[in-house]
């Protein structure tokens, strides 16, 4: 059929309006776009930092350069106001309003120091987070200055007096010697009741070990000793119960978060950090010189004699000196000055898709009792990196070795016990030389002469001087922490953590 003039041009008219009121039809099925970067107010990109529409239930993960995207469908894109609201750990939150129109919108943030952490989005564990006032438990955070303020060799002594309800007991003064923490006091029958330590997400084993009972023996350290703490970036302490809704039975009596430092995008970074401290015994035993040794008054046939294997009394109250005698300070002889050195070197860096962090350190530390066997060492080295093999995919290793080696002294009650010998020891007595040079046996204020059978009798307590240059009481242990984090982001409010 042939189309007249007229008819042609309607249904070109036709085409026209059609094709005019298609293409509002059309507009309106583009998506939004909003893109940005979260940076902190010095101009570095804040990576983790989350910006969200809460009204839409859309959100993103910003990356290493701190940027973000989030992609509402058309269908939803009206040309309303909706706010975007922008978090990170330690950063107060961030609002802004914006018309959502089809295309891009670029909205960019600055974040402000959060001091007083309020409104804060805090990290509770197994990778979950929550604002602070949502928590339900109560939490205390401490920062990686106030550990390094303190100059504690034991990230658990680091802890001591930063956060309220916090109680942390030392073992002892020595070099390596264990130290124990424990939320608002002891709530277990059986048990340490210690908290659950977790390292990066991983817990760890922060036990402490001797062969003896804890009335004797030897300075043992706890395990968590073995961590470096000029490693930690921060601490949160998690004091309520339903921490073991995370950790389980294992977190009944709180739950100790500890954090360690990450590389972060720009120029890579040195650091070199090195401590010295100097140890003395500032107060002692006030020990008796006056009396000589014996009982009530009377001497002992021993301890003046040549007589070999004889077995003087353990008493040192007998005769009273005569004027001119010689006395030794058996206090003061068993110590001298003890120091320390910890050396820490650090190198971090990274780019917009890969950082890394590289930390290796090394603590010497002699006691401040004499002789070779009161030492603590510790060498550790740690590598964290990550890379973002795509937008959304990216995967972080964090390794850490420990390699501790220690010498102690023997402690309170037993024979070999440092300060009871020394204490008891009769004061006209000279603990030097210990060894005889007769029968090349030990010397002690019971045994000055020692025979052939006298290493067969019972001492009573050991010369300490002997003891301290002679017995070892050695430690070496290697130990390795460490997990691989495998985090894909499918969708803008999906996020898989593995």
């Amino acid at each position: 059929m042939r189309k007249t003039r007229f008819g042609i041009a309607r249904d070109v008219a036709l085409g026209v309006l059609a094709f005019a009121l298609g293409v509002p039809a059309l507009a309106a099925q583009q998506p939004a776009i909003i893109t940005g970067r979260v940076l902190s107010q010095a101009g570095n990109p804040l990576v983790y930092a989350d910006v969200r529409i809460p009204a839409l239930g859309a959100g993103a993960i910003t990356k290493e350069n701190g940027s973000y995207t989030i992609v509402i469908p058309g269908a939803r894109v009206t040309g309303q106001t909706v706010t975007l609201i922008a978090r990170a750990l330690g950063y107060k939150s961030h609002e802004a309003d914006i018309t959502l129109n089809s295309g891009n919108i670029t909205q960019d943030f600055t974040l402000e120091p959060n001091p007083l952490q309020l409104g804060e989005v805090v990290v509770t564990g197994a990778g979950t987070a929550t604002e602070t006032e949502k928590l339900g438990s109560v939490r205390n955070a401490v920062d990686s200055s106030q550990i390094q303020h303190s100059s504690e060799v034991n990230v658990i002594e680091a802890l001591a007096g930063k956060a309220p309800n916090v109680e942390v007991v030392s073992q002892s003064g020595d070099p390596g010697s264990s130290s124990f923490i424990r939320i608002r006091g002891q709530k277990t029958i059986q048990g340490t009741g210690q908290p659950l330590i977790v390292v990066d997400g991983t817990p760890i084993d922060n036990t402490t070990n001797t062969t003896e009972s804890f009335l004797a023996g030897t300075a043992s350290p706890n395990r968590a000793s073995d961590l470096n703490p000029n490693d930690v970036a921060n601490v949160e302490i998690l004091k309520g119960a339903a921490a073991s809704a995370i950790y389980g039975a294992r977190a009944g009596q709180g739950v100790v978060l500890i954090t360690t430092k990450s590389g972060q995008p720009g120029p890579t970074r040195y650091s070199l950090r090195s401590t010295t401290s100097i140890d003395n015994v500032n107060r002692g035993i006030p020990l008796q010189t006056r009396f000589g040794q014996g009982s009530n008054g009377n001497p002992d046939a021993c301890a003046s004699g040549t007589t070999t294997n004889c077995s003087a009394t353990s008493l040192s109250w007998g005769p009273e000196l005569a004027p001119g005698t010689t006395v030794y300070d058996h206090w003061g002889e068993l110590f001298h000055t003890g120091y320390s050195t910890d050396n820490d070197l650090t190198i971090s860096g990274g780019s917009d898709r890969t950082n890394f962090y590289f930390s290796g350190a090394y603590l010497r530390q002699n006691g401040t009792i004499i002789g070779p066997n009161n030492w603590y060492n510790r060498a550790t080295v740690r590598l964290k990196a990550s890379h973002r093999l795509l937008d959304n995919l990216q995967i972080q290793g964090n390794f850490a070795y420990s390699d501790v080696r220690a010498d102690f002294v023997q402690k309170g009650s037993n024979v070999s016990g440092l300060l009871l010998g020394g204490a008891r020891t009769s004061p006209d007595f000279n603990n030097f030389p210990f060894v005889d040079p007769v029968t090349g046996l030990q010397r002690s204020y019971r045994f000055p002469h020692p025979g052939a059978n006298s290493a067969t009798r019972s001492r009573g307590y050991d010369n300490p001087v002997f003891l301290l240059n002679e017995q070892q009481n050695s430690q070496q242990v290697g130990r390795t922490f460490g997990n691989v984090n495998v985090n894909y982001l499918p969708m803008s409010w999906l996020q898989v953590n593995y």
